[in-house]
């Protein structure tokens, strides 16, 4: 397990280098030696000393005088502290906060001496690096690229190599690492090409420390993983799992089951396929299958690792924003069977659930619409302020990165409630709203040969049992959704959701399915959340055929279907 993370400062902590850069390039003009700011990109983690010996070795034959050589280092460190540079590195904070979560030591590896960044540390990243949990300039005899600072690193921290990553930005500083026997982690946060990171061996690359952030709850992961198993879909695998692999060289050398993409190949035989693997790969209990794609890819992968050898342990790589709200979380797992809707499955919860927020600006926008429609959902049962946020469905269309606070507002809300609830007994049903009749859409769609996205349905869904939550009696009979909140929905499914194309004849059919839904206790009731007010909702609602009947004509009046 990984226990401790080794951290370089500059560059890393702080978007200093290019100060530093500019200070020692200064420096040097003032001295009469010729050189370029990029160069000192190449030198970073050597300790100031040793930069100086270096340039001078090679423009006047030998190393500088010790006391010019102080001389000079105090120069350089007053230019630059005269010009700034203690800005802190856009997505370090979530780096560090994720290692704390995780119980993961932080230690700051620096060749830097200076006393000020050093306080610094501790002023802009409070309460993450443990009293001295430091190794700087003034505890080694040897910087950067020799692996002491490294090795220093691991005897602060109490581990050995296998337990520890080093977070480097600068090739010196990686080889530094690697000399040290640690996984060691180069993001590019200079002018340095990704070549030279990987000529020293970096275990990964990554293009920022915003998206190394983002990465790092999946490296930790894998890293921590006995006996990783890679399932994607043929899509994912393409565009996801290649891209991941150019960060992550390793996922090129894990087991990999690929499935057809679509929601239609959620099946036994897909499942049979991801079992096959796992047995001709020799994967055992302690095994770790990382199931990366939507929400078809982890349902039916939390359903093969949850079966398989009786349990092995799942972590849901969720790609997609249906995934990253729902169906990736939560622990239900399940595949199709005879043209049903998530027929056969167990409850399973995933080890781990991780987010790449990149993937939802390549998503098609008929895969935002689905993932939305779990959003809209989700705001409905429980957050009012968040469904008036998402009506105004172009805003986060033209800006899917402004949907972040709420995909984690509808994961804390999700997993509040599978926390109280795992098995389902009562007030988990709440996560059905909009699914009774999104399911039946979907079946029908799938029996049809025409299969639809399950968000999509699920929107159309919400149409349905919002005019049920309207207009049907139930346990609360006194406590009815206002009708003056069908019109503002309705308007929004029809101006940004495909129409789904059924018509009055179809009916009997989708009562028919919904005898099927597994939230029934009888096949002669059929089992509805519906909602009292946003926010408010309420489970184990049983409205009668006839109701049913007359609010599907309203949604087919609403959404202009004859």
């Amino acid at each position: 397990m990984i226990k401790a993370a080794l951290i370089d400062m500059d560059g890393v902590l702080y978007d200093s280098m290019k100060y530093h850069t500019l200070a020692w390039k200064q420096m040097m003009d003032e001295n009469g030696v010729v050189c370029s700011r990029d160069e000192f990109y190449l030198y970073e983690g050597m300790t100031g000393a040793a930069t100086i010996d270096l340039i001078w070795q090679r423009e006047f034959g030998k190393p500088c005088d010790p006391d010019k050589r102080t001389a000079l280092y105090d120069y350089k460190t007053k230019i630059f502290k005269s010009i700034g540079g203690n800005e802190p590195m856009p997505g370090a904070d979530r780096m560090l906060r994720t290692l704390c979560e995780r119980g993961i030591k932080c230690v700051v590896v620096t060749g830097s001496g200076q006393a000020s960044l050093i306080d610094n540390i501790r002023n802009d990243y409070p309460g993450v690096f443990a009293e001295g949990m430091m190794v700087t300039a003034h505890d080694v005899t040897k910087g950067k690229p020799d692996p002491e600072p490294y090795l220093r690193g691991l005897e602060k921290a109490g581990v050995s190599p296998e337990e520890a990553i080093v977070i480097e930005n600068a090739p010196l500083g990686v080889r530094a690492g690697v000399a040290a026997g640690i996984k060691t982690m180069a993001v590019c946060t200079g002018p340095i090409p990704k070549k030279n990171f990987q000529d020293e061996k970096a275990w990964g690359i990554f293009p920022s420390m915003t998206e190394f952030a983002d990465m790092l709850p999946l490296v930790i992961d894998i890293l921590n993983a006995d006996s990783p198993y890679i399932l994607a879909d043929s899509n994912t695998s393409d565009l996801v799992v290649a891209r991941l692999a150019e960060q992550i060289p390793y996922l090129d050398n894990i087991p990999r089951c690929v499935i057809p993409a679509g929601d239609d190949h959620k099946n036994v035989e897909s499942l049979t396929n991801v079992w096959r693997m796992l047995s001709e790969k020799g994967a055992t209990r302690r095994s770790t299958l990382f199931c990366i794609g939507g929400g078809m890819v982890t349902d039916l992968g939390g359903f093969a690792a949850a079966t398989f050898k009786r349990g092995m342990d799942c972590i849901n790589v969720s790609t997609t924003l249906l995934g990253m709200v729902d169906a990736a979380t939560g622990g239900k797992t399940a595949i199709n069977f005879d043209g049903l809707k998530n027929e056969v499955g167990v409850f399973a919860m995933p080890k781990d659930v991780v987010i790449i927020p990149e993937t939802l600006d390549t998503l098609p926008i008929d895969e935002l619409l689905s993932g939305y429609a779990e959003m809209l959902k989700t705001a409905l049962i429980a957050d009012p302020e968040m469904y008036e946020a998402l009506l105004d469905v172009d805003k986060y269309i033209s800006d899917r990165r402004a949907l972040l606070p709420w995909i984690l507002r509808c994961i804390e809300i999700k997993t509040g409630v599978t926390t109280r609830d795992p098995k389902e007994k009562g007030e988990r049903k709440i996560l059905n709203f909009g699914h009774t009749a999104g399911h039946a859409f979907e079946s029908q769609a799938l029996l049809n040969g025409k299969p639809i996205a399950h968000g999509i349905a699920v929107a159309h869904g919400l149409l349905w049992e919002l005019i049920l939550s309207a207009t049907a009696c139930r346990n609360n009979r006194d406590g009815m959704l206002p009708s003056s909140y069908l019109y503002p929905y309705a308007s929004m499914l029809k101006e940004n959701y495909p129409s789904l194309g059924v018509k009055c004849s179809d009916i009997d059919q989708l009562i028919s399915l919904m005898r099927h839904d597994k939230k029934n206790t009888s096949p002669d009731s059929i089992n509805f959340t519906l909602i009292n007010e946003i926010g408010k909702p309420e489970w184990d609602n049983y409205p009668t055929d006839e109701e049913i009947r007359s609010a599907f004509e309203i949604y087919g009046d609403l959404m202009g279907n004859h």
